[in-house]
């Protein structure tokens, strides 16, 4: 889909300089989280922040209470789901139809008694059911049942639009019935690569078995939550991200701040692709200082006919 273009040869007084910033943009830009840990904890999601995928499909945080999550997204739907985001949304509606979905572990002589992988460690297995009640908005509900089992695979660094990360790979498949699961049928496999430095995944897969082609979802960026941004901090923040991907190579960084508050960010390129179409693209990270703390955010950005940068999506 994209090449790398940027092969750059330096001489030795460069080649110091540049190390010297990649060393910078490292400590800056650093992992607070260790992919590789004995266990991972479950996400945990801030309100506002905006996931972006491969195909121009989105999803943003509204809301996180009672242990779940609420979430919209790009087709106008609303829906609560855990931060375990293998277990499938527990209600939803759109503008036309609604639903639940009740989760119930499951017992047998493969799977152990949960319905949770969390938190991460090799190995780590469950098994449930769904009851699913659903319909179209003032019609009769239909319901039905769909049985999953999910199991822990392991630690793989994957290479996605927003990045490269270490990452823990999940797992799951969805059988035709559980009376006897050495028999059953498989209908669906899914797959998340999970990176403990996003908090969230960053490839989706989904393959039918003997029938369509496999989906891959990859994640494309995490936008930052503006809840309560004044604008005069946004337009920092846009000045530094266009200045950022249009002018300093990579690794090099540009800064922001907000005179009279704590509001500060850097963002710095970490490669660059020409698309197929020919425009440019460019990965970056930014990182946003908070009043309460600061974040990192991953992505890739696409420069488009006006020479602006922007994230694509629907």
């Amino acid at each position: 889909m994209y090449n790398e273009i940027f092969t750059e040869t330096d001489s030795r007084n460069s080649l110091l300089i540049r190390i010297l910033i990649l060393s910078i943009g490292i400590a800056l830009f650093s992992e607070a989280v260790p992919a590789h840990a004995a266990s991972i904890a479950l996400p945990n999601y801030q309100p506002g922040t905006t996931f972006v995928y491969s195909d121009g499909s989105w999803e943003t945080v509204a809301g996180v209470s009672d242990q779940l999550v609420a979430w919209h997204d790009h087709s106008g739907k609303v829906y609560r789901r855990s931060p375990d985001f293998t277990l499938r949304s527990l209600s939803w509606k759109t503008g036309t139809r609604k639903g639940r979905r009740q989760i119930v572990p499951r017992r047998d002589s493969l799977f152990q008694k949960s319905t949770s992988l969390w938190p991460l460690k090799k190995g780590n297995k469950s098994s449930f059911s769904e009851l699913v009640t659903s319909g179209n908005i003032g019609e009769p509900e239909k319901s039905y049942q769909v049985n999953w089992s999910c199991e822990v695979i392991g630690t793989e660094r994957v290479a996605v639009m927003a990045g490269e990360f270490e990452t823990w790979k999940i797992t799951c498949k969805r059988y035709n019935n559980f009376q006897s699961p050495i028999r059953a049928k498989v209908r669906e496999i899914k797959t998340w690569n999970y990176a403990p430095a996003i908090g969230h995944y960053v490839l989706e897969e989904k393959q039918i078995p003997g029938g369509k082609s496999a989906r891959r979802l990859e994640l494309l960026a995490v936008l930052p939550s503006l809840n309560g941004v004044s604008d005069l901090t946004r337009r920092q923040m846009d000045k530094a991200f266009q200045l950022a991907l249009e002018f300093k190579k990579r690794n090099e960084i540009a800064s922001w701040s907000t005179p009279k508050t704590s509001w500060s960010g850097q963002i710095m390129p970490t490669a660059t692709f020409r698309l197929a179409d020919g425009r440019y693209s460019r990965r970056y990270i930014q990182k946003i200082n908070y009043p309460d703390g600061s974040r990192i955010y991953h992505g890739m950005a696409v420069r488009n006919s006006s020479r602006e940068w922007v994230i694509p999506r629907r």
